[in-house]
């Protein structure tokens, strides 16, 4: 199975536009962003500036891996190799965080170090924090794509799962921010998956709506399984 999950990873150029061409993209952006800052560098933008970026596309990549075979009928010839249905889930969810883990590692310790390499008041990897929240990023970032997959696995449409997802991490936090009194956003929002998965990677004093890295990191552990639990229920009770 995880042999040919990488076949269909690899076969296709715009994932390897996604692995390859948006890390150097930002790489390049980081270094623009660190020669026009001036001040005092904040050690969580640094390190985790490019999230929001490399979550949606790791976490398209990881719609597409699944809703990809529904559009074209490959999940059938996949399903009928595989009768047992759930092995085809988990193979797609090692293969993202193996294929994608030492990609996320290069492209944010990369962006980080030319971030700072042009800023006024540069950090550098041995300050307290920075190493540990740097694979604080790349793991949420491999959380993000394996919650996309699994919503490309419950609804099975590209442009649903691509909606839900974008919805999900980057639209209803601040709707929500604006809509509900402190003191529900203090309780509530640190459960929510965006925030937690933030807070796997803040430097320093985590905010108000939001736990530290080691709790933020149990709560996406959490989303994930839950997450991943609805998409095996339904690859294996649906139809295809």
């Amino acid at each position: 199975m995880l042999q040919s999950e990488w076949t269909k990873l690899t076969s296709l150029r715009s994932n390897w536009l996604v692995l390859a061409g948006v890390p150097v993209a930002f790489t390049g952006l980081s270094a623009l962003i660190g020669a026009n800052s001036s001040g005092p560098a904040d050690p969580t933008l640094a390190v985790g500036g490019g999230f929001l970026l490399y979550a949606l596309a790791v976490g398209v990549l990881g719609a597409l891996m699944m809703t990809g075979e529904h559009q074209s009928g490959l999940i059938r010839a996949t399903l009928a190799a595989v009768p047992q249905r759930l092995p085809v889930l988990w193979a797609k969810a090692a293969l993202l965080c193996f294929a994608v883990g030492p990609i996320l590692v290069a492209a944010y310790f990369g962006a980080f170090l030319a971030n700072q390499a042009f800023a006024d008041d540069a950090l550098s990897l041995g300050d307290p924090g920075i190493v540990r929240a740097l694979f604080g990023a790349v793991g949420a970032t491999i959380a993000a794509g394996l919650m996309g997959l699994a919503l490309g696995t419950i609804l099975r449409s590209t442009p649903g799962s691509i909606a839900a997802y974008v919805v999900g991490l980057v639209v209803l936090p601040p709707v929500l921010l604006g809509a509900l009194p402190t003191s529900v956003q203090h309780t509530l929002l640190p459960y929510f998956p965006t925030l937690a998965l933030q807070g796997m990677f803040q430097v320093g004093e985590p905010g108000e709506a939001m736990f530290g890295p080691g709790a933020s990191g149990l709560v996406v552990l959490g989303w994930v399984i839950l997450m991943l639990a609805g998409g095996a229920v339904v690859l294996r009770r649906r139809d295809v």
